[in-house]
Order: structure tokens, then C-alpha cells, then sequence
């Protein structure tokens, strides 16, 4: 039986694999950095703050608002591989770091930073709740909190989604969107804001489609052996992906929180 730690490493790796990268783009999110900007804006983010990027991959989104909007970031990930490539992203920047760390017991101190944010990755935390109130307790009073992350109802995730490709999607264990909301507030926060972002899944899927369909051309051309494996059955996945978004089954939100006083 894995522990909690592995079960987080294999989380990280699962994240950072060629899958993850194919079928979401460098981001590792629906909507790209347009969508990081949003939720910066919806945020309010400004000249001088101190912003810590929970979930941080390889860095881009914490370069973006760093850049956008004038602040400094910091990124905390699991993921040592992608601790050491934001780094390496970020050479030019003196207002971009990078650290190490377990969103869950951040190794951060106490109302140091003026805002936080995590996208598609609360999802994926064993432990929801730790990981939101550890964010609550590195903003300082009135602090922002700013989650995107990918919603689904009950009992409408297929069995066919349960396993690896779901994890990818962020599927397997989301909460409604509703759910975001109660954890944020049980939490310590005010919810200020909530904007539905679905379309950005489609615009998603219409991409990964595309790339799909030419992997396994180019698999074929190759001479590889066909298999019955996620990739395989990726355009009956993705239809079904699709018809999930349009049932509202399936979603994408931003949220917003003010840390309590």
C-alpha cells in the first residue's frame, strides 16, 4: 500500500509526464496563461505584492504574474524535476522563485505573503482542507486566494476516466462547484468572486484531439505495436469528455477568497 508521500510523488510525476504536457499544453491547465492573468485581475493583483504560486509545475504561471502585474512570486512544488526546470526558466528574473515543498504543510511562515494562488491542482491534494487552511495561514490578513480548478458532479465520472487519464484531467477527485466554495470558506475565507470557465475544456479538448490523432499516425507510421490503452481510445474519451461539458456535468471555475481578519 503506498504512503502519503508516495502517493504524492507518483501525483507529481503524473503531472509532469508526456500525457499531462500532450493533452494540456505547457501550462498544465485549461485556458493557458490567459486565464492565469484573469484570475490575477479578478484578484487584484498589484505592483509589489508578494504572491506565493501553490502547485507551481515548471513556473510559467507564476513568470506570468510576475510580469503582468508587477509582483513578486514565489512557486512551491512537490515535483523536484519541475522545481529544477522553473528554475532554470527563470534565470532572468529577480522577482521569480522557486522552492520545494508540500502544499499541505507549506514551508513558509506565518502571514508573509499578500496573495496565493493554485490552479487545477487543489483537485489533485489528498488532503483539501490542510492544503486551504496552510494557504490561509501564509496571507496576512485580507490576503487573496485565487483557485482555478476543474468541477464535476456527483457520480458523473465514467469508469473508463477513473484511472490515469482522469488524474490528468483533474477529474478523479474533484469537488462541485459548490464543494470549492465550502472549503474555501470553512477555510478562513470570503468567497468575492466565481466565474464560470467550461469553455476553456472544449477549446482544451478541440487541441488535444488534433495532437492525439497525430501521435497515433505517427505511432502507426512507426510501427509500433497498437495497444487498447488510454491513448488508444482517446477520440471515444475525448467525445465523451466533451458531452460531459456541454451536460454541465463537467467544469472549469475561478474563485476568489479574502482570508479572514
Amino acid at each position: 500500500m503506498q504512503t502519503e508521500a508516495e502517493a504524492k510523488a507518483c501525483c507529481a510525476d503524473l503531472y509532469q509526464s508526456d500525457v499531462a504536457k500532450l493533452i494540456m499544453g505547457d501550462t498544465l491547465h485549461p485556458g493557458g496563461l490567459g486565464l492565469t492573468n484573469k484570475l490575477g485581475r479578478l484578484m487584484g493583483l498589484k505592483h509589489g505584492d508578494l504572491v506565493a504560486d501553490l502547485a507551481s509545475t515548471r513556473g510559467h504561471s507564476a513568470q506570468a504574474l510576475s510580469r503582468v502585474f508587477h509582483c513578486s512570486v514565489l512557486g512551491i512544488e512537490f515535483g523536484a524535476e519541475a522545481v529544477h526546470d522553473a528554475h532554470l526558466a527563470a534565470t532572468k528574473s529577480s522577482d521569480v522563485s522557486f522552492v520545494r515543498g508540500d502544499a499541505e504543510k507549506l514551508p513558509l511562515r506565518r502571514g508573509a505573503f499578500d496573495a496565493a494562488v493554485c490552479e487545477c491542482s487543489v483537485s489533485l491534494f489528498i488532503n483539501k482542507a490542510q492544503a486551504i487552511s496552510e494557504t490561509a495561514r501564509l496571507l496576512k490578513p485580507g490576503g487573496r486566494f485565487g483557485l482555478s480548478d476543474v468541477t464535476i458532479e456527483p457520480g458523473a465520472l465514467p469508469e473508463e476516466l477513473r484511472g490515469e487519464l482522469g488524474q490528468v484531467l483533474c477529474m478523479t477527485s474533484a469537488l462541485t462547484a459548490d464543494g470549492y466554495v465550502d472549503l474555501l470558506e470553512e477555510g478562513g475565507f470570503t468567497v468575492s468572486d466565481r466565474v464560470d470557465a467550461s469553455s476553456e475544456i472544449l477549446k482544451i479538448l478541440d487541441e488535444a484531439k488534433g495532437k492525439l490523432a497525430a501521435f497515433l499516425a505517427f505511432q502507426r507510421m512507426s510501427g509500433a505495436p497498437n495497444g487498447d490503452g488510454p491513448l488508444e481510445r482517446s477520440p471515444e474519451l475525448v467525445a465523451k469528455v466533451r458531452s460531459m461539458v456541454l451536460d454541465g456535468e463537467l467544469g472549469y471555475w475561478l474563485f476568489v477568497g479574502e482570508k479572514d481578519s
